[in-house]
């Protein structure tokens, strides 16, 4: 979710807690591992004469190799004997990116907070040289903390992205393959009164006519703090109702009598304002959307609020022709606007989470989504029915070295 400063902030569409890296940055482009400039991350290098190269933005479609199309093989086959966990040596692009940017004022004396929405198959972050951390998940956000390592003035923010990490071995999805800084990354800050997830429930009750609506936050805020949500169709106030923070988690709810429901042909959302303050007047605002829908199954029927549904759907890519998989949110946009034209009325992510945007999209435009983790092996069978491997090699499987990988992914989700 995105937090404004205030309710200023938030009506005008912005937030001085956020703050796009988005650009330029310098680049330096490496066939493997061994081709790396050794120290480029340290604060004292200075990567100014590099190359620019665009962020969001595949290396391949920036002039660095090009995008390659494999299905059930790996795309590493033919050219790389691997056994799996193993790496190439030999073809391993590394993308080695270099940001300079200053800390917004507003951000100043907060936990500050970077955000990769895609980092394709891997991304490790240094900041002013000191080392960050890491994440090998092409297609789901990976967050880092920043705060200790943050200066007064320049900072220098380093990363490398390897084409290939141990990661890529469950990424054999039937697609083009690319890599680099693909999607949004940007900063956010985080006041003591903060915050930090929101899960909501909205599902009708009594027949459809009304409508149950819970909120859980979690939160950190200064003894005193409070927390007030306002529910609202349109221009009307439907609900309204406050609670102190008292621990960790704060729950809002309440029943919206004469309900309105969400469903492809009728997506109506309810606008759900929640504001955390602290006892110096501080705080933040959030705006989010809530649909009101029940979703089951009886006798082998997917019902949507008491009423068969049948899918009329399409598998999607994030994909454009220009840019890959480095889509803009007006470019999903066009897709699923698309899509209701032509009576399509449910969306498969295949095969990994798509742009975040995706699903505020389909809440708004009237799709069902269904959601596909980035976990596929397809390249295993391809090794096994050439003999390369045996039955007890297959992964996931019962590979329990495994497991802490797949879970994580799902858990990412």
């Amino acid at each position: 979710h995105i937090a404004s400063a205030s309710e200023q902030e938030m009506q005008a569409g912005v937030s001085s807690l956020r703050f796009s890296l988005n650009g330029v940055w310098k680049f330096f482009h490496a066939r493997n591992e061994e081709q790396v400039i050794p120290g480029f991350e340290a604060a004292d290098y200075d990567c100014r004469s590099w190359e620019d190269i665009r962020v969001p933005a595949h290396i391949q479609m920036e002039g660095h190799g090009v995008p390659q199309y494999a299905n059930v093989q790996y795309p590493w086959s033919g050219h790389e004997e691997l056994l799996p966990g193993q790496l190439p040596e030999k073809f391993n692009p590394v993308a080695c990116y270099v940001k300079y940017f200053w800390l917004p004022a507003a951000m100043k004396g907060k936990r500050v907070f970077i955000s990769f929405q895609g980092a394709e198959s891997c991304v490790a972050v240094w900041l002013n040289g000191k080392y960050i951390g890491f994440a090998g998940d092409s297609f789901t956000p990976s967050e880092f903390e920043l705060t200790d390592a943050l200066t007064e003035g320049e900072n220098k923010l380093a990363c490398r992205v390897y084409r290939f990490c141990a990661g890529s071995w469950l990424e054999d999805q039937d697609f083009i393959r690319f890599s680099g800084l693909y999607r949004d990354v940007y900063l956010y800050a985080a006041g003591e009164a903060h915050v930090w997830d929101i899960h909501t429930e909205a599902k009708p009750a009594e027949n459809y006519t009304k409508g149950l609506w819970k909120t859980e936050l979690k939160v950190t805020a200064p003894e005193g703090s409070r927390v007030t949500a306002v529910l609202a169709d349109g221009e009307d106030t439907v609900l309204q109702t406050e609670a102190a923070v008292n621990g960790e988690t704060v729950t809002l709810g309440g029943t919206v009598e004469n309900v309105r429901l969400w469903s492809s042909e009728d997506p109506h959302l309810y606008t759900l304002l929640l504001k955390v303050t602290a006892p110096d007047g501080t705080g933040e605002v959030i705006r989010e959307h809530v649909g009101f829908r029940e979703i089951r199954i009886e006798n082998s029927v997917i019902r949507v609020n008491g009423v068969r549904v049948v899918f009329k759907g399409t598998n999607r890519h994030d994909y454009c022709a220009e840019t890959g998989r480095a889509v803009t949110e007006e470019k999903v946009r066009r897709d699923l606007v698309l899509m209701k034209r032509n009576n399509i009325n449910a969306v498969r992510t295949s095969h990994y989470p798509n742009h975040s945007a995706l699903y505020r999209l389909c809440d708004e435009l009237g799709l069902y989504v269904i959601d596909e983790n980035n976990m596929e092996s397809h390249g295993m069978w391809d090794m096994f029915w050439k003999g390369k491997i045996g039955p007890d090699e297959l992964f996931p499987g019962d590979r329990m070295e495994w497991q802490p990988m797949l879970l994580d992914r799902v858990r990412s989700m």
